[in-house]
């Protein structure tokens, strides 16, 4: 797509202008030619833009050579092929069309009844109907950017982007609340004040209450009388200059400034939070906690615990350790201290010392964390969520670990000791391996011997043992497709026993085994769980979902 560049003059003498550019229905855009719809001035473009291996439809500043994105059309659909389409349609609707035929809306109303469209100089893209009145505009569905001129009211949301070139819906929101507050909370939880990690606002206020932000970067609340009740900024007049208020992907709102005199990057003229960029929760994932290094945003797991995806720090941290049941001489518990978490306990112990807490959550089965802090001890099950370092908090996380597996040093590995760890992590999964192989091999013997007597029996009934012969030694293929029917058969009416003669067994264990059994047989290879997960599942570790039923033999013939 050409970067559209326009005399600085031009721009200058069109910022206080809102100006419009007629779009009139019938008219179209495509990836590769005809890209985008421009404002009067040229700042602002309204079209497809690059994104990934394909296309997104959004508002950009043409304008700047950075080509800042600063709204996004279906944010969270996959990016579009180069033969897809914009078209403003006879009724008044902008909708992406794919080579197929089949349409998706970006603008406009599903009843359509508008007659032109306008890239405005603000950066806002306008539907107006035959009487020239606004029936849609994109400053009424913000993504993560707020314009000059763009009101952010009571019920509209800004939400983060995944990354900087990605705009899927990230993991953060700031929102204006009832109480004309403007908050700030991580996706998923509830707008109470445990989860919120930033905002602005005084209490005694209507949900009238409105963030603006003017052309000269004064960003403000003003209630329904009109009075400015918190002043953010108090503007920076300068000629020239276009600023956007973004809510980053690592939660931070900022206010940017970029002058269109010079071909420097955008900077940041103010931020919230301003004191603490650890303080946006779930920054590092679930059982990881924020630290800071350098004055930049660090990610560190719980002891023995490691990164899910070392890209996506959010993607938060998983055991590196096989849990053995249930014995609390196989464990040890950890320390992290100066850390703060969700206290999302389920049971608390009360006049109590840290080594005492550490004592309780050994030998308590359902705990696998506790946090203690002014002799109160809370027990945790994980995953512990929205963890960061904070030196002044008298907090420690103390963390169940394997206790012959090897110690860490504030969530890493001493280089020394990682062959070690390595060898033993191996020995155990070799171990954990032939074990779970030998328990399938005795299920799998026993179930093939009951089913040739079975057969034998059935076709002894019948009286034609010579067919017997040849119906009991079919092909192996057959056979195990038959089996696998049977043990899934046994699994869903709750009759697993029959698997092992109905012997004294630990019926958890049997079912968790037959799951992971049933899953890891499927004929489809992309579906069966791998080797680390399976490991996972039969320690109990994750949740096994409930195998789909394997496709029998005996449906075929």
């Amino acid at each position: 797509m050409p970067i559209l560049f326009f005399p600085f003059l031009l721009l200058s003498a069109s910022f206080a202008q809102q100006g419009q550019s007629l779009v009139k229905p019938g008219s179209f855009l495509t990836p590769t030619t005809n890209s985008s719809w421009p404002s009067p001035s040229g700042l602002y473009a309204f079209g497809f833009y690059k994104q990934g291996n394909g296309y997104a439809v959004g508002i950009f500043l043409a304008g700047l050579p950075q080509k800042t994105v600063v709204w996004t059309a279906q944010r969270d659909s996959p990016p579009v092929p180069a033969d897809s389409k914009l078209n403003f349609t006879s009724d008044g609707r902008v909708v992406l069309q794919s080579a197929q035929g089949a349409e998706t809306l970006i603008a406009g109303t599903p009843e359509g009844g508008a007659s032109s469209a306008s890239m405005l100089n603000s950066g806002n893209f306008a539907i107006n109907n035959s009487a020239n009145q606004m029936v849609w505009q994109s400053f009424s569905f913000p993504t993560d950017t707020f314009l000059p001129t763009q009101n952010l009211s009571h019920g509209q949301v800004l939400s983060s982007s995944v990354s900087d070139t990605n705009k899927s819906t990230g993991i953060f929101r700031v929102l204006m609340q009832e109480d004309g507050w403007l908050a700030m909370y991580p996706v998923g939880t509830p707008y109470t004040l445990e989860y919120g990690y930033g905002g602005a606002g005084i209490s005694g206020q209507k949900n009238d209450v409105v963030l603006q932000l003017e052309d000269d970067g004064h960003l403000y609340l003003i209630n329904g009388a009109g009075v400015i009740i918190v002043n953010m900024t108090d503007g920076y007049p300068a000629k020239d200059v276009v600023y956007q208020l973004t809510i980053g992907f690592d939660g931070i709102l900022r206010l940017y400034s970029h002058d269109m005199n010079q071909n420097g990057d955008w900077a940041v003229k103010w931020s919230l939070p301003s004191d603490d960029i650890c303080k946006p929760k779930g920054l590092c994932g679930i059982n990881g906690y924020c630290v800071l290094n350098d004055l930049q945003v660090g990610c560190k797991c719980l002891p023995q615990f490691e990164s899910v995806n070392k890209e996506d720090r959010s993607s938060g941290c998983q055991r590196d350790f096989i849990a053995e049941g249930c014995r609390s001489d196989r464990y040890a518990m950890e320390p992290v201290p100066n850390t703060v978490w969700e206290n999302n306990n389920y049971s608390i112990v009360t006049s109590t010392t840290q080594d005492n807490c550490e004592e309780a959550c050994l030998r308590d089965c359902n705990c696998e964390a506790a946090l203690f802090k002014d002799e109160v001890c809370t027990k945790q099950r994980l995953p512990l969520r929205f963890g960061r370092r904070d030196q002044s908090d008298s907090t420690v996380a103390l963390i169940k670990v394997g206790k012959y597996s090897t110690p860490t040093i504030d969530g890493f590995l001493p280089k020394e000791s990682k062959k070690e760890h390595y060898r033993l992590d191996i020995l155990i999964v070799g171990v954990s391996l032939l074990a779970f192989a030998l328990v399938v091999m005795a299920i799998s013997g026993i179930a093939v011997y009951r089913y040739r007597v079975w057969s034998y029996k059935v076709i002894s009934n019948h009286g034609n043992t010579a067919l017997g012969e040849d119906s009991v030694d079919h092909d192996l293929p057959e056979e195990e497709a038959i089996l696998e029917e049977w043990v899934y058969q046994c699994f869903e009416s709750g009759e697993l026993g029959k698997l092992v003669n109905n012997e004294e067994v630990d019926k958890k264990q049997l079912e968790r085994m037959a799951k992971v059994g049933l899953w890891c047989i499927l004929d489809e290879p992309s579906l069966r769980p791998s080797m680390k997960k399976v490991l996972l599942m039969l320690e109990g570790t994750v949740d096994i979902p409930t195998p789909p039923s394997p496709t029998s033999f005996l449906s075929t013939i």
